[in-house]
């Protein structure tokens, strides 16, 4: 149950963590007078650090309402929930530890906090996975959830609504009537035909539209298309032939129906970046269907780094804004479009696009430029890629002076790309190096180009990226300051404290 737009549900449920994690404190300090570890201890000592553990709350609270989890009632799994709480305190727990160390308090203390951290831990998790239980036996009770309204009447309307709704297999829909050229007996709530939609959409305050016409014309579904933009509405199609959908087309199946997501591409405006809602799979349709259109154009790829930078340089941010998509590698940008309502938003990162196109790249026989790096990092890709990614062509491969290029050198450099008719030409110079080239060079280059950071170094070996569960858990900035702290450490402490000050004040 999202209630982001309730300032004072978000209010009492920080306010309810805050009291549990007091309450906490007294428990733990109960089991430690109790506790035959240690020297004697007694409950009066609880007293005196009270203060200190309402600190320690109150540090947790603002960590969690920066990290957006009073925007739903509903959790996330409990194994997620427990790694973000547990790394979540110990910013707290550190906190309580250097004030301890500073006044020289007593290993009793010590052991403590030591209590209190675990039972702390626990009793979050706990509070939210009940709070999630109850919120779910609301929705169910009291059916709230998004409002649909069906499209078309024929026999796919009809599957449609006996499927999804009238058995019932999915609580994630509800229905709300359909629209259609005349009345049918066989579905109930008739709302007018498509001409209606505006009206019904405004008074009905749908959510959800589903195109269920056995026959569909493209005039009338852009129409519809434009209209769902400006109401923000999410638009699915059942397919008219299940040939034609693909897994990387579909949406969801319920029971014996499939339908596809037909908005391809929404945009959030974060810092006045307009980063794109989507995610691997979606922007790889994209790709493929639009690779022709976008011969000359460029994709940025958005970190929060680059948002930031972006929102102070009105120059960089037309650069951004330029581009035919701005993908949100950085996993704070996805996360931001998320709690802004747009529940489909997912990281898509440089290297991971760049890694799933030279995969595809077998069958759809895709040709490869990768501009930027040194030659050396540039040769030893060469050997990655044809090791890794048979099939793929690579149409060429130039590692540019670090220097500024002379007007006929960056002549030469054009019609040396062109020349190799590339489908694709990869850019890893750097942000905002790299924006501002492929801003330069649009409609000169003819191929798309993409803008892919380090993603070289990553392919050739010469960095590492972080496990799984650091990229998951949006900690792969961590992973890569441990590695070059030195060139990294001021970039993201004073970006990173823009970005959080920035959502926080939204």
């Amino acid at each position: 149950m999202h209630y982001n737009k309730s300032p004072m549900l978000r209010f009492f449920n920080a306010l309810f963590e805050f009291i549990l994690l007091v309450v906490v404190f007294i428990i733990a300090g109960a089991l430690r007078s109790v506790s035959p570890i240690g020297s004697r201890f007694f409950m009066w000592d609880v007293w005196a650090f009270l203060p200190i553990a309402g600190l320690y709350a109150l540090v947790n609270v603002a960590c969690y309402v920066v990290e957006g989890c009073y925007r739903s009632l509903h959790s996330q799994n409990k194994m997620r929930q427990l790694f973000q709480i547990g790394v979540t305190n110990l910013v707290g727990l550190a906190m309580m530890a250097t004030v301890f160390y500073i006044f020289r308090v007593s290993q009793l203390s010590r052991l403590l906090l030591a209590y209190y951290y675990v039972l702390s831990v626990v009793g979050v998790l706990a509070k939210r996975m009940l709070f999630s239980a109850l919120a779910t036996a609301y929705v169910r009770r009291h059916d709230i959830v998004p409002r649909t309204l069906i499209i078309g009447s024929g026999e796919l309307a009809h599957r449609f609504y006996n499927e999804v709704f009238r058995e019932k297999k999915t609580m994630a829909m509800r229905y709300s009537g359909y629209l259609a050229a005349a009345p049918c007996a066989d579905l109930p709530d008739y709302r007018g035909t498509v001409a209606d939609l505006f009206e019904v959409v405004r008074t009905q305050k749908i959510e959800m539209l589903v195109l269920a016409q056995d026959v569909q014309d493209a005039e009338e579904v852009r129409r519809i298309m434009l209209l769902a933009d400006n109401f923000h509405l999410r638009v699915a199609a059942v397919p008219v032939y299940n040939d034609f959908v693909t897994a990387r087309s579909e949406l969801d199946s319920i029971g014996g129906m499939r339908y596809m997501d037909l908005r391809l591409m929404n945009t959030c405006d974060i810092m006045g970046v307009n980063i794109v809602v989507t995610d691997m799979d979606k922007t790889l349709r994209l790709i493929e269907e639009k690779l022709e259109d976008w011969r000359g154009k460029y994709i940025c790829v958005a970190n929060v780094h680059t948002t930031v930078t972006a929102h102070e340089d009105p120059d960089y941010q037309k650069v951004q804004n330029g581009a035919v998509m701005a993908l949100p590698d950085g996993g704070p940008l996805s996360k931001y479009s998320r709690q802004q309502g747009y529940v489909d938003a997912a990281r898509v990162t440089g290297p991971d696009l760049m890694k799933e196109l030279l995969k595809e790249s077998k069958t759809k026989h895709y040709r490869h430029y990768f501009y930027g790096s040194t030659q050396k990092t540039l040769d030893v890709l060469r050997e990655k890629v044809t090791e890794n990614y048979p099939g793929a062509v690579i149409a060429g491969m130039y590692s540019p002076p670090f220097r500024p290029l002379t007007p006929e050198e960056d002549e030469d450099v054009v019609r040396m790309i062109n020349e190799a008719k590339p489908d694709f030409v990869w850019v890893g110079l750097g942000a905002p190096k790299q924006e501002r080239w492929m801003a330069v060079h649009e409609d000169r280059v003819q191929a798309l180009m993409v803008g892919v950071g380090a993603a070289f170094d990553y392919e050739a070996g010469n960095i590492r990226r972080a496990p799984q569960w650091m990229q998951k858990h949006n900690l792969e900035w961590l992973y890569r300051l441990m590695q070059d702290p030195k060139r990294l450490f001021k970039r993201y402490f004073v970006t990173n404290t823009k970005y959080l000050w920035w959502t926080w004040r939204q």
